[in-house]
């Protein structure tokens, strides 16, 4: 193993380890009058390997039910992880709702032999917008391909929790 895969396994482990830890805590403190909610729906989604986007919708997710778009961004690369099968990448996700917009930047690791998948990312507090804005927090998603391993669609299942700035 090469020293930019131990590094980039390293940073894997460690985000995912941290935000279970986030995710973990949050939830344990949490009091009958905070402002943190859990999150959890589903997407389908389909990859545009033309533009390098990923884009669907996210449903039975109350406050995230509306579209999304998942930006790869291709300018940080990918990285083969020691399983020669998976492959990692950043890119930067938002979810519009009629509330405004969700964002992330997570990180996504993917097996291009079982088209299974999963992506951690925190919410970003300054990018996001409407009821969004000010949020922070932890979304995951946990997919498996359905159609063509390169374009798909791709279903997950997404996770996570997030804290307003603002309830409303």
């Amino acid at each position: 193993m090469n020293a930019r895969t131990r590094t980039v396994m390293t940073l894997v482990s460690v985000m995912l380890i941290l935000g279970l830890f986030a995710l973990e805590q949050s939830t344990s403190a949490q009091s009958p009058n905070s402002n943190c909610k859990k999150l959890k729906g589903t997407s389908v989604q389909v990859f545009d390997p033309v533009t390098g986007i990923v884009s669907g919708t996210v449903t039975n997710a109350v406050i995230l039910h509306g579209t999304l778009e998942d930006v790869i961004n291709s300018d940080a690369g990918f990285v083969f992880t020691p399983d020669p099968n998976v492959v990692t990448f950043l890119s930067d996700l938002t979810i519009t709702t009629v509330n405004g917009q969700l964002k992330a930047s997570p990180l996504t690791a993917f097996n291009f032999v079982t088209g299974f998948w999963s992506e951690l990312g925190n919410i970003n507090s300054n990018a996001s917008t409407g009821r969004f804005a000010g949020a922070t927090g932890v979304i995951f998603f946990s997919g498996k391909t359905i159609g063509n391993i390169d374009t798909g669609p791709f279903e997950a299942q997404i996770i996570g929790e997030i804290c307003f700035a603002n309830e409303q």
